[in-house]
């Protein structure tokens, strides 16, 4: 089988899985952020960041505590993330059939992703982080429960091609029938003050929370803003729309580098869940 080895293990999280699983375990019991509360019907998937684990892995792991707590469990997760590299295609589902890190191996649905009829291209998911980052907190949340992925790498990120991605997801799970979720790889403002940051933000998800998606492209390329998954984010709010047209989005994390690491210019996390 074709397998695509972890390009950043080692670097943005450990390099064994005992250790992995540690850093998660003290991450997750820190209480930076309490448990959610909500109580979803379905979830449709989720925003999630994806610098290394010790930066933001504390908002990350809202969202599992929360399907783990109501035994919500895809089959499937399709992680839709930003091309970091520019190699590739512009809208790429990656060749491998396993992704492979010191975890153990997670297979690729390729059922499901044939069903999509994109381009597949592995270079560019070879050395791209904004997907792999987020594996070892799936395997370490449903370590007791079988999953698969489904990597869409998208390096363009118009709403056009981010509205297209979401229909061929649709178009897919019908065909398959699998229980999906889709996972946004975003992180937010890049390198300003936590201040500058948080307010320059504040304008992507002022659109995300009011559910307009083109929205969110007009604020982030008006405002200039660093932030790295906006095409993915759009692609879940389409997804989520076509699902349930009255879908809830809400923040269930918000903080940034600045907050582990001190320093005048910070990286913003943010994450939010997509349900009814």
């Amino acid at each position: 089988m074709r397998t695509r080895s972890a390009a950043v293990e080692g670097r943005f999280y450990p390099s064994s899985k005992s250790r992995i699983f540690d850093q998660i375990m003290d991450i997750e019991h820190s209480g930076r952020y309490p448990e959610p509360e909500l109580s979803p019907g379905k979830v449709f998937g989720a925003v999630l960041p994806h610098a290394g684990h010790l930066y933001s892995g504390y908002q990350t792991i809202p969202f599992f505590q929360l399907i783990r707590r109501h035994n919500l469990f895809p089959d499937t997760f399709v992680i839709v993330h930003p091309n970091h590299s520019g190699h590739g295609a512009p809208l790429a589902i990656d060749e491998a059939e396993l992704w492979s890190n010191s975890i153990g191996e997670v297979p690729v649905d390729t059922e499901l992703a044939r069903a999509m009829e994109l381009p597949f291209d592995s270079r560019a998911h070879a050395r791209e982080h904004s997907a792999e980052v987020i594996i070892p907190f799936v395997q370490y949340f449903l370590s007791e429960h079988p999953f698969s992925i489904v990597p869409v790498c998208m390096m363009d990120q118009t709403h056009k091609n981010a509205s297209l991605v979401a229909e061929r997801i649709i178009r897919a799970q019908k065909k398959t029938r699998r229980k999906i979720m889709l996972i946004a790889s975003c992180d937010f403002s890049h390198f300003l003050s936590p201040s500058e940051g948080s307010e320059l933000d504040q304008l992507i998800i002022d659109q995300i929370l009011e559910r307009n998606a083109p929205e969110v492209e007009r604020a982030v390329i008006e405002n200039r803003a660093s932030v790295c998954g906006y095409g993915p984010i759009m692609s879940l709010m389409e997804y989520a729309s076509s699902q349930s047209p009255d879908y809830q989005i809400e923040i269930l994390a918000r903080g940034h580098s600045g907050e582990v690491s001190p320093s005048p210019e910070v990286v913003d996390y943010i994450s939010l869940i997509a349900y009814k």
